[in-house]
């Protein structure tokens, strides 16, 4: 006979519940279970990849490191990566060796350690004019680098003020007296500073946006020639930091309307901040920091980082950076330096192109 809906082959007819369930709770056990294995799979493949890393990190440096300088043997960033090679080779057990890439105005150095492997192995002593002006001054093709992609980013060296300074026979002493001095004559003030497109340059015509008076900039080849004509009376204002001027101004031949900062400098206490005489947004400082090639492994970023730290906090060192006007850092961690770069390059890049600055 046919069998209906419901009726098996020998007629007898059965209901759902005959049917054998799985139980629920060995559903969801089973889910649970997958759930887990899954959890627990995607945590030891992190585990995985992140152990040769941490490996990495625990046998480096295994051979000598090389610390680039953009600029010939002899000056200041020179002087200071030599120190920190010193430094890092008896702590860390290899030879650290500075290596001197001049030419282009430090452009050709760093783009050698942008192209170079991330592995640690090549590191550079940069500055602010690597790392935070001459991205917003030249074009890509030409500069040759990318100030945040290409580098991994270690830790701030030392900052230096800017100053603003004149002649000790100068009608005019601070900001306040400057800016009525500017408002009576109708004339912009002439400042001098190393070159077009140097931190002095910007921080110049930053001052100048800032206290509301005309300002005019008058390019040097460097430091000296632009002292030179301020002191002879060629000169109105040189915008620069102090390194090459602390001379001048302990001898009283030179006084400073401003410093660029948010405190004194205790090298030079008598000298007043613009931010005490009430602008405090009247912050620029010259920096060095210490980078590597793009892609190095965090552990290892975050050793060197801890070196640094160590070698910062050392009298020598403290001392050495305070001969050449510049303050050591407090040793901020990496993520915080690479953050600090990143707003270099944005306010930099603001004062070239609001001032439509240009390099020939």
């Amino acid at each position: 006979m046919p069998r209906g809906p419901g009726t098996c082959r020998r007629g007898h007819r059965h209901e759902a519940a005959d049917v054998p369930r799985r139980s629920t709770h060995a559903v969801e056990g089973r889910r649970t279970m997958t759930s887990l294995s899954r959890r627990h799979f995607l945590a030891a493949s992190g585990a995985m990849l992140a152990a040769p890393m941490l490996a990495r990190a625990e046998t480096y440096p295994s051979r000598p490191v090389s610390i680039v300088v953009a600029f010939a043997p002899g000056g200041s960033l020179d002087m200071i990566a030599r120190r920190i090679a010193t430094h890092m080779a008896a702590e860390l057990g290899v030879p650290f060796v500075v290596e001197n890439r001049s030419g282009a105005g430090g452009r050709i150095g760093t783009q050698h350690v942008a192209k170079a492997r991330g592995d640690g192995y090549t590191l550079i002593a940069t500055s602010s004019a690597a790392h935070g002006v001459a991205p917003s001054l030249y074009p890509q093709a030409e500069l040759g680098y990318r100030a945040m992609e290409d580098f991994s980013h270690i830790g701030l060296i030392c900052k230096g003020p800017m100053a603003l300074m004149v002649r000790a026979d100068a009608p005019f002493d601070n900001a306040a007296e400057l800016v009525a001095y500017s408002k009576s004559t109708g004339k912009p003030l002439f400042y001098g500073s190393g070159g077009i497109g140097s931190l002095g340059h910007l921080t110049g015509n930053l001052i100048g946006n800032t206290l509301g008076i005309p300002v005019e900039h008058v390019s040097y080849r460097g430091s000296a020639p632009a002292q030179a004509d301020l002191l002879a009376g060629n000169l109105t204002a040189v915008c620069d930091n102090m390194s090459s001027h602390t001379a001048q101004f302990s001898a009283g031949a030179i006084k400073i309307i401003g410093l660029t900062a948010g405190e004194r400098f205790s090298k030079m206490p008598t000298a007043a901040t613009f931010a005490e005489q009430g602008y405090p947004q009247l912050q620029a400082a010259a920096w060095y920091g210490l980078s590597g090639s793009g892609g190095m492994p965090p552990a290892v970023v975050q050793k060197l980082n801890a070196s640094l730290k160590r070698f910062l906090v050392q009298p020598d060192t403290i001392e050495l950076l305070a001969g050449l006007s510049m303050v050591a850092d407090d040793g901020m961690p990496a993520d915080t330096y690479s953050r600090f770069v990143e707003s270099e390059l944005a306010k930099w890049g603001k004062v070239i192109r609001d001032s439509d600055i240009k390099v020939s």
